[in-house]
């Protein structure tokens, strides 16, 4: 029987920033991650699904790429991607053994922008909100835009004749949302291990 490969995710991207110790036990059986069952960390994981599915409403008419399987959800959105123009979600790149789930992706010809989503606020009115009074780049951030760093490598691997536009979608802190409880109009099923929102 032949070995599935192991793919650099940008999970396992982001696990090996702050230890590569964590990355070469991480999937391994006898050292699963106890966080995996803590109600707490369920919860907040929930949220960040909840604010994915509302910035598809800012993108609508896309194409939910729902398959957990790499090589199928690749396939789903290499098909997609056929197309001129198209707007796809959770779209599935492979580059060599590096593979990304980006949480937006909008093609225009041969142009794309890769939307990545965060349950973080910001406030816009903020000039250099990455970069501390000395210009180095702040810790808060670094695991996000490392984050988009790695998916944009990923994304330019893959189709090495485009162009790249790369955003971080965040909340900002300044807005008062116009409907209450928005949180709770978003609600949670589950569909073959994977959450979904309706």
């Amino acid at each position: 029987m032949m070995e599935r490969p192991r793919y650099l995710t940008k999970s396992r991207y982001k696990i090996g920033l702050e230890c590569p110790t964590k990355l070469f036990y991480t999937a391994k059986k006898d050292y699963l991650n106890a966080k995996m069952d803590d109600p707490f960390m369920a919860a907040l994981a929930q949220g960040g699904y909840q604010v994915g599915e509302l910035a598809k409403q800012y993108f609508p008419g896309g194409h939910d790429i729902v398959s957990l399987d790499y090589e199928e959800a690749e396939a789903q959105t290499n098909a997609l991607l056929e197309q001129e123009d198209v707007i796809i979600y959770e779209p599935a790149v492979r580059f060599n053994n590096l593979f990304i789930r980006i949480d937006v992706l909008v093609k225009q010809g041969n142009h794309f922008e890769l939307i990545e989503v965060k349950a973080k606020s910001i406030d816009p009115r903020d000039e250099s909100p990455f970069f501390g009074k000395r210009g180095g780049l702040l810790s808060g951030w670094k695991p996000y835009l490392y984050d988009v760093a790695f998916q944009h490598y990923v994304l330019a691997g893959a189709f090495p004749n485009s162009t790249i536009n790369c955003f971080l979608m965040l909340a900002d802190k300044h807005v008062q949302c116009a409907t209450d409880g928005l949180n709770q109009k978003f609600k949670i099923t589950r569909d073959n291990n994977r959450l979904a929102w309706r």
